[in-house]
């Protein structure tokens, strides 16, 4: 199911990559951030801590240069990302920064979106407020005279970090 999944996000444009570790993590993250703003929507507390040693300068949504999440699953099918964003803030990170960078356990694939729905259920029922984004690949429209454009209403790029137990 990961090879599925990988062949489909690649398919609409996001960067895949394997990860064992947050030690291998970390410098492509600082890569991708090049010395600019790093911002975050809410990240398990070892993410946290990884992300907070690359900010540099203000960490506001709209002057970060990357926004780094964790995706609660993948869907095979489609290549998309279940991203559970729970203030506007964090809404706005994964909207605003040019480079999304997603982190994704390859336990959490599943082959549909009708999959999901236990998955979505259990996220409901913790209380609190939900607000859930299905993020498949970069950001694209061609409501302008059908051309296609890239970052618009999102990230310009996607990239899709996997590493088990994120």
């Amino acid at each position: 199911m990961v090879n599925k999944f990988i062949q489909s996000a690649e398919a609409v444009g996001a960067t895949i990559k394997h990860f064992s570790g947050l030690d291998e993590a970390g410098p492509y993250l600082a890569s991708l951030a090049n010395g600019g703003t790093v911002t975050t929507s809410s990240l398990p507390p070892q993410l946290a801590t990884l992300c907070s040693g690359m900010a540099s300068g203000s960490a506001a949504p709209a002057d970060a240069t990357l926004c780094v999440s964790r995706a609660e699953a993948g869907i095979a099918a489609t290549g998309s990302l279940l991203i559970d964003l729970k203030s506007a803030e964090e809404r706005g990170a994964t909207a605003l920064a040019p480079i999304h960078a997603v982190f994704l356990d390859p336990a959490t694939i599943v082959p549909d979106i009708y999959s999901l729905g236990e998955r979505i259920q259990q996220l409901l029922s913790a209380g609190d407020q939900a607000y859930f984004s299905l993020t498949t690949g970069p950001s694209r429209t061609a409501d302008i005279e059908r051309v296609l454009t890239i970052g618009v209403h999102g990230a310009k790029e996607l990239h899709i970090l996997i590493m088990e137990g994120v």
